[in-house]
């Protein structure tokens, strides 16, 4: 009996260790996007999410990468008290947005969704649910485990016979082949974080103009891809049964014409939900972002996305009287999205002075190179340079190349005919090199920024983890 029991104890033993290896191994695994990598940070997305207490969240974004870059929870909190959460992914179609509103509504029990139409389209037709295999994984391999897994899973792969429901699952059999490109974010489980509460900033400038939509043709008409209906009506019924208002947004630089107007319309009016045509001249005026510096046309930048990110907070309050409430969660991370908007303004200063002036704070990391001496730099350049506390890049001669690293007030420098050099920095999550020859070529976590005449400056964010600018000083203008 003794030999029976051992046997059982040490078979549950070996079993737990097994599992446990098992799901250590697929985690590690798994591709991250994150803040730190990604202009979309889906899996910080939804692992955050799993980390919202219960019933906090009142509005839920979801749809496209459009959504991401759209729609700020903090903003929208800091504004009006309306606690939200960004559930959008990268090219997320109508299939993948219904499976993730069922896995949230296990979780929180929202007053409103907002849907983006993008996935109306037929933008990939090529693929049975209107998007990549690769972007379907990226969407729910950071769902739990649950029965609305199995479910996704399952009509995935009888969708598409090529994929398999064990490799959702095991994901190691899907993706073995990063062993040899592991690196230590892979360790590095802070991914789960998502302070941003699935917004995705992005600094850079947009466009010079943009044409908002005007209606012309009120005949004009399309027919939604049929899936992409089917599945647009199932999350139409599922809030109509769980008491929630569901809204239908276009976004500026969504395609946009007469029939697809219309036909939105349409249905917003047979199914008894909102439609606002944010491509539209009242809409997009109202938002009131002014271009280039607020980008709220495509993938919107931080300036432009607050804009839009307080045009639909508006409406959640006035329209559908979504309750101001005091919450821990997002009081907590004010500060770091005060910073996210700090840093949003370096891109958009064209002064050189003012911009060396705004580079002295903790929030980033530096780098300066170039050739040549800088003594013949005007006056007020030299002193912002010598404030941020660099001096032997002042003693280079006419041959010589420079280089500057600073962060918090440190600063490592190097001068001579030629330069090689490279480290790490960010607690070494993050690497440089520097090669001098004819021009300065810097390589900040293997991307490649190649100078020409002047001060070239990379300036890496060390709360997004990820260079935010890339720029030029020469004849006294910042050049991007």
């Amino acid at each position: 009996m003794k030999k029976v029991i051992l046997f059982i104890v040490r078979s549950i033993l070996f079993i737990s260790i097994l599992l446990v290896s098992l799901f250590g191994i697929n985690e590690i695994l798994l591709p991250k996007y994150t803040l730190r990598n990604s202009s979309w940070p889906t899996t910080s997305t939804y692992k955050g999410f799993y980390k919202m207490k219960r019933d906090t969240v009142d509005v839920l974004f979801i749809g496209s990468s459009t959504v991401v870059n759209a729609f700020i929870p903090q903003e929208i909190y800091n504004e009006y008290g309306i606690r939200s959460y960004n559930l959008g992914s990268e090219q997320q179609s109508l299939f993948l947005s219904y499976y993730w509103l069922k896995e949230a509504l296990r979780f929180q029990t929202p007053s409103v969704v907002v849907l983006d139409t993008r996935f109306l389209y037929n933008v990939h037709p090529e693929y049975p649910i209107n998007t990549s295999e690769g972007l379907t994984r990226k969407c729910l391999d950071p769902m739990r485990f649950s029965a609305v897994k199995r479910e996704a899973v399952r009509e995935v792969c009888a969708l598409d016979p090529e994929q398999t429901e064990r490799s959702y699952y095991l994901t190691n059999l899907r993706y073995h082949d990063r062993w040899s490109s592991l690196t230590a974010a892979d360790l590095d489980f802070s991914y789960a974080e998502s302070p941003l509460k699935g917004y995705g900033p992005i600094m850079g400038l947009g466009p010079e103009s943009y044409e908002p939509f005007t209606e012309q043709d009120p005949d004009a008409w399309m027919e939604y891809p049929e899936r992409m209906m089917e599945y647009l009506q199932k999350i139409t019924d599922l809030c109509r049964e769980e008491g929630i208002r569901l809204v239908l947004v276009s976004l500026p630089g969504n395609e946009m014409d007469d029939a697809a107007n219309n036909v939105h319309k349409a249905f917003a009016e047979e199914n008894n939900v909102d439609y606002y045509n944010l491509c539209s001249k009242q809409y997009y005026e109202e938002i009131g972002a002014v271009l280039p510096e607020e980008n709220a046309v495509g993938h919107e930048n931080v300036r432009g996305a607050a804009k839009t990110s307080r045009f639909i907070g508006r409406l959640l309050q006035d329209i559908y009287h979504v309750p101001a409430v005091k919450d821990d969660q997002y009081e907590q991370t004010k500060d770091f999205y005060e910073e996210v908007k700090k840093s949003s303004e370096q891109t958009t200063i064209t002064d050189p002075v003012k911009y060396l002036q705004e580079l002295d704070t903790d929030r980033f990391t530096v780098f300066i190179c170039g050739r040549g001496s800088l003594n013949s730099l005007p006056d007020e350049l030299s002193e912002a340079m010598r404030d941020l506390g660099t001096e032997e890049i002042f003693t280079a001669s006419a041959n010589d190349a420079y280089f500057a690293l600073i962060h918090a007030g440190e600063v490592q420098e190097k001068t001579g005919e030629k330069l090689e050099t490279s480290g790490k920095f960010d607690s070494r999550r993050s690497s440089y090199t520097l090669q001098c020859n004819d021009l300065c070529k810097l390589t900040v976590n293997g991307k490649k920024y190649a100078g020409g005449d002047g001060l070239q400056v990379i300036v890496y964010d060390m709360n997004l983890g990820k260079v935010i600018d890339d720029t030029v000083i020469q004849q006294g203008e910042v050049v991007r």
